[in-house]
């Protein structure tokens, strides 16, 4: 069988009793956390142009949009709640693959849940199958996709949504393997983006999302695909990447449940940095350095990683835009060890002009770890010379929220709560904490998604 016959085989069948309970567990958390970071996004910066692209197309449909009165079709919803779901950077990734899985597996399998009245089972499965499709995808070529400046949750994305799609419309294998060829033309997203700080980045997952359902739908109705579409002549990761895939982590379909892999965020910015920042938090409450006293920050970085947080050095010392901020290691170790914590109020426009903050920033450096084991994980190590000549050193193989590091559900869902209390009133948010995080039991997920509406 081809990559996509073995993808299609491993979905189409799949059913609810066949994953493990603490995956469900996941997916519930998931749900809750994706939720909770749609709705704050919903008052941002981005969620004017996004739902007002949707006014502009006209309004009506079965889909409700997060944080917002819009109504529309399966796939704009997708769009807009995908856009919404990463618009923070606060949504959980998948280390090796480096896919933000859930900005686009959950508002796919939640639009069409919601068109369809889809129960919360069948939800879950879909979304399983879908989570562990995108893994897959990015797995087969660790790290290739960044260093050819594709963004590996758009691009990976489109597959993973398409075989969540498929699962909850119930396409056959042959149907939703002619729908992952289709959705092979429509995989995009480039990472220009960190040229200038501009939000492109943000509306990937819902386009990948927006992706799959049409794919999905196109192949329920008997449009064709080519089966190859992943490995072949004029495949995926030919044409994207001039070289042929890993066919191993496929081996593992069923098997393994690379969903229970994907990191948790407890800090909203490139997930690159997490580590760094948990170490730089640490050596702050450990040793009591005061800013003033810092000669330099040194920090430790894999080659892969550089490009996307180290570099242009210009833009990462001085970000030009919140987002900028965000994908700047050396602002975040500096909020970090001056404010003592890093949140959403981290990156607000007004803070990225401190200057005791960007002063702070312009004393972090950094140099390659040539020994580090990225992509498998994302590790931090921070040395902080104090101008007494005293050394404090700290190192963390991963960032927390991941397997390796995992964090408690009583965090995530006070991450939620802290995010959604935001735009909505307590009984509101504790409406869809109740639902989200009894999803497998609900006969119906509409009312979920109608608890989100402003």
């Amino acid at each position: 069988m081809t990559l996509a016959e073995r993808l299609a085989a491993f979905a189409a069948p799949l059913e609810f009793e066949d994953v493990p309970a603490a995956v469900v567990a996941s997916v519930r958390l998931r749900a809750l956390d994706i939720l909770g970071i749609a709705l704050a996004a919903s008052s941002s910066e981005v969620a004017p142009s996004v739902l007002g692209a949707l006014k502009g197309w006209g309004q009506g449909g079965p889909c409700s949009v997060v944080g917002s009165t819009l109504r529309t079709a399966p796939p704009l919803a997708a769009l807009a709640n995908g856009a919404l779901a990463h618009g923070l950077d606060f949504d959980d990734t998948h280390p090796i693959s480096i896919t933000h899985a859930s900005a686009v597996i959950l508002p796919t399998v939640l639009a069409i849940g919601e068109a369809g009245a889809h129960s919360g089972r069948a939800l879950v499965t879909a979304a399983v199958a879908g989570y562990e499709a995108i893994s897959r995808v990015g797995m087969a070529a660790p790290g290739a996709f960044h260093a050819g400046g594709w963004h590996a949750t758009a691009v990976c994305g489109a597959f993973g949504t398409t075989v969540a799609a498929g699962r909850l419309e119930g396409l056959d294998a042959a149907r939703l393997t002619a729908a992952l060829g289709i959705a092979g033309s429509f995989a995009s997203g480039v990472i220009e983006h960190l040229e200038d700080g501009s939000w492109v980045k943000r509306v990937h997952p819902g386009w990948a999302a927006h992706s799959g359902i049409v794919a999905a739908g196109l192949a329920r109705g008997g449009f064709t695909g080519p089966a190859s579409i992943l490995e072949g002549r004029f495949g995926f990761y030919r044409t994207f990447l001039r070289s042929d895939p890993d066919p191993g982590p496929f081996d593992t379909l069923g098997k393994e449940w690379e969903t229970l892999r994907i990191g948790f965020k407890p800090y909203p910015c490139c997930h690159y940095n997490h580590a760094y920042l948990d170490c730089a938090l640490a050596l702050r409450l450990q040793h009591g350095i005061e800013p003033d006293s810092i000669e330099r920050i040194e920090c430790r970085v894999p080659a892969g990683e550089i490009p996307i947080v180290c570099e242009p050095r210009e833009a990462k010392l001085r970000p030009r835009t919140p987002y900028d901020a965000q994908f700047s290691l050396a602002y975040s170790v500096a909020a970090a060890l001056v404010d003592g914590r890093v949140g959403l109020d981290t990156y607000a426009k007004e803070r990225i002009t401190d200057e005791r903050l960007l002063g702070l920033a312009s004393r972090v450096e950094h140099v390659v770890d040539r020994a580090s084991r990225f992509p498998d994980g994302f590790p931090g190590w921070v040395r902080v010379h104090l101008r007494d000549g005293r050394l404090y050193e700290a190192r963390e193989p991963d960032g927390r929220g991941g397997a390796a590091r995992p964090i408690e559900p009583e965090a995530i869902v006070a991450k939620f709560r802290d995010n959604a209390g935001r735009v909505l009133p307590p009984e509101r948010v504790a409406a869809i904490e109740r639902a989200a995080l009894s999803l497998d039991e609900l006969s119906d997920v509409s009312s979920l998604m109608a608890a989100c509406r402003a």
